[in-house]
């Protein structure tokens, strides 16, 4: 596609972007997601091909489910930030992670599948995917045992911390 016809697109569609942008409430970082959506136009414009429909659906589609991406992209890192910083909260997390009698005792309240999370993903320094795979389950299993082990940790850190 040539340079200009794709700057013709950008005009055509950038009330398309706008109205996705501001229907996803995604205005509080507007410029990165306005070139998400751009990108997205720009490879529709590549992989676009006539005897599968409109070029407006197709980039509706498009748009939208690449704005959709980065938006869960965005909720699933400050998820994972959110719950590893539990330990950045606690005055003692530095001697907690670096001392291995700390984490033992933070490891007798937790059932089997949360120790497991707990060695692997501090210990180890494993993924969620890699201590899926090493525990042949989902991911989102994993997920459920950091979770659980996380509200227990911080259970135990506020009654020691009192």
């Amino acid at each position: 596609m040539k340079e200009v016809e794709f700057e013709e697109l950008i005009v055509r569609f950038t009330p398309l972007i706008k109205n996705q942008i501001k229907k996803l409430n995604l205005t509080h970082a507007y410029q990165k997601y306005e070139q998400d959506a751009l990108i997205a136009l720009w490879e529709c414009s590549m992989s676009f091909d006539e005897t599968k429909g409109s070029f407006s659906a197709y980039a509706y589609v498009k748009v939208r489910g690449k704005l959709l991406d980065a938006c869960r992209k965005e909720i699933r890192i400050y998820k994972e930030l959110q719950a590893q910083s539990v330990f950045e909260d606690h005055p003692d997390s530095s001697s907690m992670l670096h001392s291995d009698s700390d984490l033992e005792r933070y490891k007798k309240g937790l059932t089997i599948k949360q120790r497991t999370w707990l060695q692997q993903a501090i210990e180890q320094e494993k993924s969620l995917k890699e201590i899926a795979f090493t525990e042949g389950v989902s991911i989102e299993a994993v997920k459920s045992w950091r979770k659980s082990a996380l509200s227990k940790i911080r259970k135990q850190l506020n009654s020691t911390s009192m």
